[in-house]
């Protein structure tokens, strides 16, 4: 599934590379006074913390939208009382606003203000950036000494955070992969006894639509599920590394191919282009600023084309749904780099740093602390062992997991309820839908956009002008798929191509595969 780069973020990552930043101590690790290297196993520290030294302040920053948490000082306050007692440390949290993250990245690190650890959201566009400005710094030493939770708890998902060979960010733990597919209004199915096991392509929603049309004339049968996005590109699988031009498919193997010529995304525009003629599509879809999800909600829409199917098969609230999955999760480099953790190349302490990670990551307390806020507080146990936090309004983190194990965590009521599902099931289904979850085959490589910057942003242009026309059914798809083509080529899309094959198979022969 592919990740759209906003406008805004993009303006962001350019200024960033502006700035040139060079590390302070030069990439040296500042080691704890009486650290000693040992033969322990993974699940106990390499060194060992000194508790008569000065306890350190680490600064961590961290991506919110809007305005800091009014209770964030509290938060503080307990985190401090166990961090200390556990790594000899205190902890400076301070947020910053999602939409101004990287300017205010590289103004801290030009001017010298502290910093420790810095969460990079979306990690996959920044992680390369960043580096290669050495604004922030490897941390394999520091992992091996100080990260035995860490390794332990993410495995092979710490392969998202390598750069150039190197361990430069720790990934967030997700709670699942979502995947492509469909989400219907289930009062709608129920009403014309639709049975949506029998859904296996997106041809089989032919003889559905058909139906529902003739009975809800005034209803939409499918919208994108977003606004900026469009309904083929939704129904493809397809691992472009960050962004859409170039990337692998099912039937590719580890050849780089555009997925704009590709026999699924033609099929599948074209069977697209049909629902739109029998009138399934709104007329106004690659121009309307309504989120196709809030159209289902409000019952403008039977169904939306999805990058966000899940493992529950639906929601129960606000209206209740049903979900269709028509592809197997597949977890990708890019899936598991929306949260990294990163050390800055001016840290003082990289070794409290992740001494802090790995404790987030071993704590179930803390884990919960920063996820949810103070028990009594900022949220009620329930006799289920669910978080109710619907009367907390000083603390709330967007629901985004940024902190610690997610296993480790208690649920939040609210999403348990809204899948219909008790929190023993739901933990049953998320765990079948995990195990369930592949990897794609080159997960762990991070393309490096550095070298095709300008045809990139050539290319953005250039799939703003066809990509939602072609991809919502507007138009025809005979006439313009060839020259949305053409135009790709014209702005780059070879070097792009040849640039990601190169990164790749440099890649693929660095790791042996």
């Amino acid at each position: 599934m592919k990740k759209k780069i906003t406008p805004v973020l993009l303006a962001a990552l350019l200024a960033v590379s502006l700035v040139g930043c060079s590390s302070s101590n030069n990439g040296k690790t500042s080691a704890p006074n009486n650290g000693s290297a040992s033969n322990g196993s993974d699940s106990e520290l390499s060194g060992k913390i000194d508790f008569n030294e000065e306890p350190y302040t680490i600064k961590v920053n961290y991506a919110v939208l809007g305005q800091e948490q009014p209770d964030l000082p509290k938060i503080e306050e307990k985190l401090n009382e166990v961090t200390l007692k556990e790594i000899n440390a205190k902890v400076d949290l301070e947020g910053v606003s999602l939409y101004n993250m990287a300017n205010a990245y590289a103004l801290k690190a030009s001017s010298g203000e502290k910093a420790d650890l810095l969460m990079l959201m979306p990690g996959n566009q920044y992680l390369a950036p960043f580096a290669n400005n050495k604004m922030i710094r490897p941390i394999d030493e520091e992992l091996g000494n100080w990260g035995p939770a860490l390794k332990e708890t993410l495995g092979d998902l710490l392969g998202a955070g390598q750069f150039n060979g190197k361990q430069f960010a720790i990934p967030q733990k997700m709670d699942q992969k979502n995947t492509i597919g469909f989400n219907m209004n289930k009062s709608i199915l129920d009403k014309y006894n639709i049975d949506i096991n029998s859904i296996k392509s997106i041809a089989d929603m032919d003889p559905i639509f058909a139906k529902i049309h003739e009975g809800e004339p005034e209803m939409s049968m499918i919208a994108p599920e977003v606004s900026s996005g469009n309904i083929a590109n939704n129904l493809v699988y397809f691992d472009g590394f960050g962004n859409q031009y170039g990337g692998l498919m099912d039937d590719s193997g580890m050849k780089i191919i555009n997925e704009y010529e590709s026999e699924q995304w033609i099929n599948t525009v074209k069977k697209v282009r049909e629902w739109y003629q029998k009138g399934y599509i709104s007329k106004d879809v690659s121009t309307s600023q309504d989120d196709g999800g809030a159209l289902l909600l409000n019952g403008k829409v039977f169904a939306t084309a999805a990058s966000s199917v899940g493992f529950t098969g639906g929601l129960s609230k606000p209206i209740e749904q049903k979900t269709v999955a028509l592809h197997q999760p597949v977890q990708t480099t890019t899936d598991s780099q929306l949260f990294l953790w990163t050390v800055a190349s001016s840290s003082k302490r990289p070794d409290k740093a992740i001494q802090l990670l790995n404790l987030l990551n071993s704590s179930a307390e803390l884990s919960t602390l920063l996820q949810f806020g103070i028990e009594g507080e900022h949220y009620e146990l329930n006799a289920d062992g669910t978080v109710d936090e619907t009367k907390n309004a000083n603390y709330n983190q967007n629901n985004w997991l940024m902190f610690g194990d997610y296993d480790k965590k208690p649920l939040s009521a609210a999403f348990v309820e809204a899948s219909g599902l008790s929190p023993e099931d739901f933990k049953i289904k998320l765990k079948e839908w995990n195990d369930n979850t592949l990897k794609s085959p080159a997960y762990g490589f991070l393309f490096d956009p550095t070298p095709v910057r300008t045809e990139i942003a050539a290319l953005d242009a250039v799939s703003e002008q066809y990509s939602k026309v072609i991809g919502n059914g507007s138009v025809d798809p005979d006439e313009l798929i060839k020259k949305f083509n053409d135009s790709l080529y014209s702005a780059g899309l070879q070097k792009v191509i040849d640039e990601k094959q190169r990164q790749l198979d440099a890649w693929l022969a660095e790791n042996g595969k």
